[in-house]
């Protein structure tokens, strides 16, 4: 049976209530539940334990991250658990180099090469500022913005399991409806995907 941890980052600070994503967590669960998946949750705004985080992660097929961007990265919340679980030895590996060998490269390190990661995000940034030259991110695109939780997984070992999914503008130009129906059918090409 496979397994997939999903952490939910949605913040509850500065009056905002974190519904989207912890609604974007619970459909997850639900689809993957539903397909015989066993599901592990963690939610970062409740406590958590290192040890507990660790086997979730040795336990899991996937990990999915669902995510607000928030001043321009994760909310201090799923940075926390990165910086303490997600370079835990137990689950970060080395950065691959040794003296002995000098072509092993910087990143190699990691062991947890049969798992995937995906990142599922929400952002007040509408698409245009990610994508189109002389926006905001100068034309970048998601996946190239959020570089560095992509790297932190691959040294990890971790290979992306489908691209990056978003919901954007949501203060500005919500179009949360149609955002949920898009996250469900993806969500069953993740069933399918991982089955």
């Amino acid at each position: 049976m496979k397994t997939v941890l999903i952490v939910n980052a949605g913040i509850r600070a500065q009056g905002k209530s974190g519904k989207l994503n912890e609604e974007m967590t619970r459909l997850a669960r639900e689809a993957f539940e539903a397909a015989g998946v066993k599901t592990l949750l963690t939610d970062l705004n409740n406590e958590w334990t290192l040890e507990e985080e660790i086997e979730k992660i040795l336990a899991a097929d996937l990990i999915l991250v669902q995510t607000p961007i928030w001043a321009m990265s994760t909310p201090r919340h799923y940075t926390r658990w990165q910086d303490e679980v997600l370079t835990h030895p137990k689950i970060c590996g080395t950065d691959g180099r040794t003296r002995t060998d000098p072509d092993k490269k910087y990143g190699s390190g990691g062991f947890l090469t049969s798992k995937h990661y995906w990142l599922s995000t929400t952002w007040n940034a509408p698409k245009k500022a990610l994508d189109e030259p002389g926006e905001f991110f100068d034309a970048r695109g998601i996946e190239e913005v959020l570089l560095p939780l992509h790297k932190q997984f691959a040294y990890m070992g971790m290979k992306p399991f489908l691209p990056t999914f978003a919901v954007r503008d949501v203060y500005k130009n919500p179009t949360v409806e149609a955002d949920l129906l898009r996250w469900q059918a993806t969500l069953k090409e993740a069933v399918k995907k991982l089955a």
